[in-house]
């Protein structure tokens, strides 16, 4: 796993995440879609989470939790279960 690549990559997926997150809200004012909401703010709480594994230098949970990503739809090229 490529440390650098990974936290470089998750921050981009943060923010593609939050930018989709906002049109979502901005494009569907009624009905809300509380699903799509939810799932987005577990991604990036998930994200968050993996970043502080790698700045703590535990990969184990990091690769734990880059997987958990993966389970949810979100694929990291910079690392991950091959």
């Amino acid at each position: 796993m490529d440390v650098i690549k990974v936290k470089s990559e998750l921050k981009q997926r943060e923010a593609q995440i939050n930018e989709k997150l906002n049109k979502i809200i901005k494009s569907n004012l009624d009905p809300f879609p509380f699903e799509r909401i939810d799932k987005a703010k577990k991604l990036i709480a998930m994200i968050h989470e993996c970043q502080e594994y790698i700045e703590s230098d535990n990969l184990l949970l990091a690769g734990m939790k880059l997987r958990d990503l993966e389970l949810e739809g979100l694929v990291v090229k910079g690392g991950g279960c091959d």
